[in-house]
């Protein structure tokens, strides 16, 4: 089962690399374009995805500017903050209703990272609800079953990924400001 499970997260974070690299860049410029203007970067997670502020926050290499979202910040977001929402899949209707609100009230920006299913039901465009879309590409279990059923959901582990790209590339950005 392991060799199996790794083999296609190994798939899963390749795909993310080779077909998210553009929302990746363009998220990274969102976002030290935040830090560069003196504004915050807010993260929030939802559920598993709670692990993607704690390593922004907490982690090794802390996000620069990063700060925790709640909603009572929602009425002090400024124009040059950015708000990184993570959910376990894009239609999720907390995390709608969170970035659809954001836009409403703020012009601030908005990356939403989650899973994309075909077969979602949401009543509103994605992309509408946020500036860029980054999709992890983990929508179910990896690692068959003899009953036909999947193990091995790597959503937060995918979710880790891609907020690690784009802590990457905005570092990479923001460091080509500094030798300037």
């Amino acid at each position: 089962m392991l060799k199996i499970f790794s083999t296609q997260v190994a798939g899963l974070l390749k795909s993310i690399s080779d077909k998210e690299e553009q929302s990746i860049e363009e998220s990274s410029r969102l976002l030290a374009q935040s830090i560069l203007s003196e504004g915050t970067v807010y993260f929030k997670g939802f559920n598993e995805m709670e692990a993607i502020v704690s390593e922004a926050l907490f982690g090794e290499n802390k996000f620069r500017a990063g700060a925790k979202y709640s909603d009572e910040l929602l009425s002090e977001l400024l124009p040059v903050d950015s708000v990184v929402v993570a959910t376990r899949f894009l239609n999720d209707e907390e995390a709608v209703a969170l970035c659809s609100k954001i836009r409403k009230t703020s012009a601030c920006h908005v990356i939403l990272i989650g899973g994309r299913r075909k077969d979602a039901d949401i009543d509103v465009n994605v992309e509408d609800l946020a500036d860029i879309v980054i999709d992890t590409k983990a929508v179910r279990g990896l690692v068959p079953l003899d009953d036909g059923s999947r193990l091995g959901f790597p959503s937060g582990l995918t979710a880790l990924f891609a907020y690690y790209a784009l802590f990457l590339t905005t570092e990479e950005i923001l460091e080509e400001y500094d030798e300037e």
